[in-house]
């Protein structure tokens, strides 16, 4: 795999278990956007400093290689842009097989969040102050 992840940030890790698995033993799709999603949450908090904000959608998800029993997720990720209440996170899972070596990518995506304020409504948080 050319190393998409070199700019990025390696933000958690997870072991794929059987518990993780469909009936064909691969990692279940479910799952991995699940680990995708809290990762770019926690990712986008720290950098900002600010944790109320809500994933609005995930973008660009392809399936590139599906997970197997006892390989690492490593879950990867970098600020790709904001607006004035949203951000933007590029955010790549990769499988790791601790015997092999072999790194190879499992999802690339965007996920976007929006800051939101004490009522839950969009707050303007990287508008540019006056």
């Amino acid at each position: 795999m050319n190393d998409i992840t070199e700019n990025m940030d390696l933000v958690t890790q997870h072991i794929i278990m059987s518990k993780d698995l469909n009936s064909h033993g691969n990692l279940f799709g479910g799952t991995i956007l699940a680990w995708v999603d809290e990762a770019a949450a926690l990712y986008a908090m720290k950098q900002i400093s600010y944790s109320n904000i809500v994933t609005v959608n995930i973008d660009d998800v392809n399936f590139r290689s599906p997970g197997r029993n006892g390989d690492f997720v490593q879950i990867y990720s970098a600020i790709e842009k904001t607006g004035n209440s949203s951000l933007t996170v590029r955010t790549v899972a990769a499988s790791y097989n601790s015997v092999t070596k072999e790194k190879r990518e499992i999802i690339n995506c965007k996920v976007r969040f929006v800051c939101l304020d004490e009522k839950g409504r969009p707050f303007p948080f990287f508008q540019k102050k006056k």
